[in-house]
């Protein structure tokens, strides 16, 4: 992301997934990189040292475009690595870089890039299957943000580190910093009048533009209702009758309205975790890549409204899952994000984060403190999931603790 650096000069700040990128890029001609609009994709591909000699074309340039559709051999003349940005905009132009790739014995680069999946007009993921890796890009997570080490409190946790008791100084606002999400325009603008300004630009922007460009919604207020339904309700198991309802949509147009979001990765589906014969519940729930983005379509349109805690507490989940999302695009192998729900008594543990018979569990809480009472679901997971090795329960305090036998306290700021 670039940003002011003085006298006009913009400085660019390096992403985590750079490293990831240059590690893959190791065993792969063509590397896919993904992820919602406006999250940096298109500056870290412009700016990043790694990248400095490579060709860049982007397919928003109405020549390239063109040249792509009608002489994609002559747009890729240059035998050098060549980043094709915005390749949504022309799916068939993978069959060319295939052939290219395959015609110089995979000696030949490629970086992919768009705003969605790019399988979303028919172009199969097959054709490049064998050659291509894909990368996602989140918008910033908080420690990326704020210029701290990819390597943090997860992964000290997830590789069974031992957790040691500290304090954590911060003088950060939860609030604000759940309000302005991970959209890197928006953390980064002046004012609460720009960021807001800027929220409402890229809403409207998507309706008007991204999903006219995928398939033809008839009646876009309609589609509005269906993300502002879903925002007001995240991390809540959403029922589509109900949906159905506060959009004024049928069921089968809800169900294909939420099938773009989630294509469009601005909406994330977790599904619920359960071990044989557990009564638990299976239903989806869903968060917005960005707390930002669902408090702006919820109505909460100044940080004062998130200072209630019942308010504050469903937008904190989805501010972690933001961080747990940025941790995984990581990883080498990537985890799958759950939840856990008896049908029983209701209890619930908000993030179950799981891979090859491993898995940690996450609660998040609002409040400044954690007593042993607040730990009960957790123990009830740990207690029936041997396999999970340790609960968290992310907080708005400043110290890392045991509140439990390995169960923690730990700070929102960690993460």
């Amino acid at each position: 992301m670039l940003v002011p650096k003085g006298d006009s000069i913009m400085k660019y700040i390096s992403r985590w997934l750079e490293t990831r990128f240059v590690e893959v890029l190791k065993s792969h001609p063509v590397v896919v990189l993904t992820g919602p609009r406006q999250v940096g994709k298109s500056t870290l591909l412009e700016h990043a040292e790694f990248l400095r000699d490579w060709r860049y074309i982007t397919l928003d340039d109405p020549d390239a475009l063109e040249q792509a559709r009608e002489d994609p051999k002559g747009l890729f003349w240059e035998d050098r690595p060549t980043i094709i940005d915005e390749a949504q905009r022309c799916p068939e132009l993978m069959l060319t870089v295939k052939y290219l790739v395959d015609k110089s014995d995979r000696r030949r680069n490629f970086i992919l890039s768009g705003s969605g999946n790019i399988s979303l007009r028919q172009a199969p993921r097959e054709t490049l299957a064998g050659r291509a890796k894909y990368l996602h890009l989140t918008g910033f997570g908080y420690r990326e943000m704020h210029g701290l080490s990819a390597q943090g409190f997860l992964d000290e946790i997830w590789f069974g580190q031992e957790i040691k008791d500290s304090n954590i100084k911060s003088n950060i606002d939860v609030a604000q910093s759940i309000w302005r999400g991970c959209l890197p325009g928006v953390v980064l603008a002046s004012s609460e009048k720009i960021a807001l300004e800027r929220l409402s630009s890229y809403i409207d922007t998507y309706i008007q533009r991204d999903i006219q460009d995928l398939v033809k919604v008839r009646y876009p207020q309609h589609f509005r209702r269906l993300m502002e339904a879903l925002a007001q309700a995240t991390g809540w198991e959403s029922v589509q009758d109900e949906l159905s309802k506060a959009c004024g949509e049928t069921r089968t147009n809800v169900s294909r309205y939420m099938s773009l979001l989630k294509d469009t990765n601005l909406l994330y589906e977790l599904k619920g975790y359960a071990v044989k014969s557990e009564r638990a519940y299976k239903q989806s729930k869903y968060f917005w890549f960005d707390s930002g983005s669902a408090c702006f379509l919820a109505g909460i349109h100044s940080v004062l409204e998130l200072k209630k805690p019942h308010v504050r507490g469903r937008y904190l989940e989805n501010f972690i899952l933001q961080q747990i999302l940025s941790w995984a695009s990581l990883q080498l192998i990537a985890p799958e994000i759950l939840y856990w729900k008896l049908k029983a008594q209701g209890t619930e543990v908000d993030f179950v984060i799981s891979s090859a018979g491993k898995a940690i569990g996450i609660e998040v809480k609002s409040s400044e403190q954690i007593t042993f009472g607040d730990t009960r679901p957790m123990r009830e997971f740990l207690k029936s999931h041997p396999q999970v090795s340790k609960g968290i329960i992310v907080y708005t305090g400043n110290k890392i603790y045991p509140v439990a036998t390995n169960i923690y306290a730990v700070p929102w700021t960690v993460f």
